[in-house]
């Protein structure tokens, strides 16, 4: 980015406009201008999600940026409902979850000073950004400037006053560039040339507004957003995906990869294969491992073609192969620009009592040609370090978020099952290199290092080691999908305004038509957001103890899809 930086001032449907000299090309008095801050809460910090005023880049240069512990925590305005939850993100950069007037935000955000007073400067996460629009989709367009007095238990928050700013750039008081339209005003110069003049301006009287407030929140208070409502459905056309190759003949798992190119990346855990393609399990071969190239978003319409490896005899093997007596069961993967990574559960089979295998740690791989067809990948294993907890990292979900690549995973053989997540920069995944992970450490806390004595943090309990997390642009949150119950079980979502929550209460969205059937097992339900044909479309599972009936009933051991509708 050169030298001469753009700062946007957003007032929400003031009208006043003008050109690059400070003239007016268009306007009306700055009184509407006041009249439209305060009703989007200028008085309260509820306008940092509404943005009276902000700005499209920085006022606080990340070299400048300080650090102040005693904002971290969980924060309650006084006399209004809004929240934050502020917590360390990376270096001197904090993570902030906001709510306000049922509406959730996530931002970046540094503090540093201009002149003698503490300012934070905050952005929305750029999970949602995209290089031609960096806030699109974003409550906030831009910055936010505010100005802080910091006390252990208490924020009073200033923020810009929007009419004297627009009266006294009116006026010629202010000598910066600007532009706006009837809900943007833009001020244009350099980071140096509005650092000076805002140095100066926010002295005045008059600049800011009335303060507001916020108090510490009890310690463990959490403020997660609601779950939307979805009407789910099962999608028998979709269905018909998975029985289009009389060679593969059923799997379970079935996590995704987005490729990109209108590609979906289909992974399967334990698969039947039958080699005389007569399509029938009876002779057939079970492998740990498959996978599916789709062609084409939507799983009624699209092509599909299935993957598997050959053993030295020619038999149906895995496309992963069991390593000394282990086999690599498929968690998720994320592609980061021309690799594909790979996340496997390493799994002991045994004849023991209860279920007949163990899952005893985690693995990954990298494929150095994703483009290419699976059976001419080109792949070689990652060293990935071991965790005390025995997190199943990556078994859940893999996403890309901003500059970092995310895995969640369970932590087996706890019974509760919590979930925890792990990140590295996305580019040393690119590389392979997954020596060096962060831990959450919680709201207080934040990001720790795989090194560190700091407790890690689940972000929440009941999870499973089949799930998935997604940010959803439908619903502006975080959601994730899994199953409760064993046997019999129910599809359950949680939603989160980031990925390191506040996250919600588990609520049922859909009950699969198995749930009735005896014997029947209902397991590792998935969101699949590339995919389309309905808002958002998922998949589960379904298996059986009885070994006859899982060779001879066609009706499950294939994913099974259901497509919901977000509630009118």
């Amino acid at each position: 980015m050169n030298s001469r930086i753009s700062l946007v001032i957003v007032l929400l449907r003031g009208s006043l406009l003008r050109d690059r000299r400070g003239q007016h090309t268009f306007g009306v008095g700055s009184m509407r201008i006041r009249t439209a801050c305060l009703t989007t809460g200028a008085v309260g910090l509820s306008a940092f999600l509404y943005a009276c005023v902000v700005s499209i880049d920085p006022v606080i240069r990340d070299s400048a940026a300080t650090f102040d512990a005693r904002l971290l925590g969980d924060w309650e305005e006084v006399g209004g409902s809004d929240r934050a939850t502020v917590a360390r993100d990376s270096g001197d950069t904090y993570l902030i979850e906001y709510e306000s007037e049922a509406r959730t935000g996530r931002f970046r955000a540094r503090l540093g000073r201009l002149g003698s007073l503490s300012v934070l400067d905050a952005w929305p996460d750029p999970a949602s950004s995209t290089p031609l629009e960096p806030y699109a989709g974003a409550i906030v367009a831009g910055h936010v400037l505010l100005v802080l007095d910091i006390l252990p238990e208490e924020i009073r928050v200033r923020m810009l006053n929007a009419d004297t700013l627009a009266a006294r750039l009116d006026a010629g008081r202010l000598l910066l560039d600007s532009r706006s339209n009837e809900k943007q005003l833009v001020l244009l110069d350099s980071t140096d040339g509005l650092r000076s003049v805002l140095t100066s301006y926010l002295a005045s009287p008059g600049a800011l507004s009335d303060a507001g407030v916020f108090r510490r929140a009890p310690e463990g208070r959490l403020h997660p957003v609601n779950v939307p409502c979805f009407e789910a459905s099962a999608w028998r056309e979709a269905d018909r995906l998975f029985r289009s190759d009389p060679h593969w003949v059923g799997a379970d798992v079935a996590s995704t990869v987005d490729l990109g190119s209108g590609r979906t990346l289909w992974l399967f855990g334990d698969t039947w294969i039958d080699a005389s393609g007569r399509g029938q399990r009876e002779g057939a071969r079970m492998v740990s491992n498959s996978v599916a190239i789709q062609t084409g978003s939507n799983p009624a319409t699209a092509s599909i073609a299935f993957y598997w490896g050959r053993s030295p005899d020619g038999t149906p093997d895995a496309l992963f192969p069991d390593r000394e007596g282990e086999s690599l069961w498929f968690g998720n993967g994320v592609r980061i620009d021309d690799r594909l990574i790979l996340f496997f559960s390493r799994v002991v089979r045994n004849t023991g009592t209860g279920l007949a295998f163990d899952e005893v740690g985690w693995t990954a791989v990298m494929v150095e040609n994703p483009d290419d067809e699976p059976s001419r990948w080109r792949t070689h294993a990652l060293e990935t370090p071991a965790n005390p907890l025995g997190v199943l990292v990556g078994s859940a979900t893999v996403l890309r978020s901003g500059d970092y690549v995310y895995a969640l995973g369970s932590e087996n053989p706890v019974k509760s099952h919590p979930v925890y997540v792990v990140r590295w920069p996305a580019g040393a995944v690119r590389r392979g290199d997954l020596h060096a992970p962060e831990w959450w450490a919680g709201r207080r806390e934040g990001w720790a290092p795989d090194t560190s004595s700091l407790q890690r943090w689940p972000l929440f309990e009941n999870g499973q080691s089949g799930l998935s997390v997604h940010f959803d642009t439908l619903t502006g949150r975080f959601l994730e999908v899994q199953t409760r119950g064993f046997g019999s079980a129910d599809v359950i979502m949680r939603a989160a305004p980031a990925l390191v929550g506040p996250w919600s209460a588990p609520h049922m969205v859909y009950r699969p038509s198995e749930y009735y059937r005896p014997g029947v097992m209902i397991y590792s339900a998935k969101a699949h957001p590339m995919l389309t044909g309905a808002d958002l479309v998922l998949t589960y599972a379904t298996n059986t103890s009885n070994a006859d009936e899982m060779i001879t009933d066609h009706s499950i051991y294939y994913p099974r899809f259901v497509r919901l509708k977000q509630c009118p």
